[in-house]
């Protein structure tokens, strides 16, 4: 069962990253997000972008997509 806190949290990552990722918690207790953008190629994968991203907590979460939009601007500046 969700808590009001944890669907706090998990909106705030859902607007935050709403037009990369989608974003959900396991029953399990994981927070998991997948891009909605397609297909990654080789290069983007070989300069660290992943298609799911998983956390222990949104935090965690969080801080690997701040991280995978990091890694997004590098991609782009490959040839």
């Amino acid at each position: 069962m969700r808590l009001p806190v944890e669907d706090v949290v998990w909106e705030r990552l859902r607007r935050r990253h709403a037009d990369a990722w989608s974003i959900w918690r396991s029953d399990g207790g994981r927070w998991y997000a997948t891009r909605l953008t397609g297909t990654l190629s080789q290069a983007e994968m070989d300069a660290g972008l992943v298609m799911t991203a998983y956390g222990d907590d949104a935090d965690e979460l969080g801080a690997i997509l701040a991280e995978q939009e990091r890694f997004t601007g590098l991609a782009a500046d490959r040839p």
